[in-house]
């Protein structure tokens, strides 16, 4: 049994499937600020199931080991106060379609455009702006989903032209 830490590469539709996932999830999180339950742990079993058919017992361990390395992640800037949980459950079920190290590439390039766009969001408001609320928009939460589906198309961008 071999374990690949990337599964992109595996097959066209795992890159497929994981951008309808990920696509799904910024809409809805952009339209809610919340992403479903029935959203991440069905895709996490279709990734379980389809690693399992592509690459048997190692592409379920693969699978697996994506998954613990996206949720554990998140579990942890979770447990002392940052994101909620379908964010954790969120980069889990990307960890179980794409392997540990995409993921671990993902969780990077996320946190990378969580800051362009807060700059962003600074600049053109100032750091004193209110929101509809009254609140600070230094205190804006940022729907999650968003920069992790901006770091997965990055990182499946940057895999296809490696293999070139």
């Amino acid at each position: 049994m071999n374990i690949e830490t990337s599964l992109i590469g595996e097959s066209a539709l795992v890159s497929v499937a994981v951008l309808t996932f990920a696509s799904v999830a910024v809409f809805t999180d952009v339209r809610s600020r919340k992403i479903p339950n029935w959203l991440t742990v069905s895709s996490f079993a279709f990734a379980l199931v389809a690693h399992s058919i592509l690459g048997g017992w190692g592409g379920l361990m693969s699978s697996l080991c994506g998954f613990a390395t996206g949720f554990g992640i998140l579990l942890t800037l979770f447990l002392i106060g940052g994101g909620g949980g379908g964010d954790v459950k969120l980069m889990g079920a990307v960890g179980a379609w794409v392997g540990v190290w995409p993921t671990l590439l993902i969780f990077v390039a996320s946190a990378v455009f969580v800051i362009l766009i807060m700059v962003g969001v600074v600049i053109k408001h100032g750091p004193q702006a209110k929101t509809k609320s009254n609140e600070s928009i230094m205190k804006l939460k940022l729907p999650y989903a968003v920069p992790v589906g901006l770091a997965l198309m990055l990182v499946l961008i940057f895999d296809s032209m490696a293999t070139l």
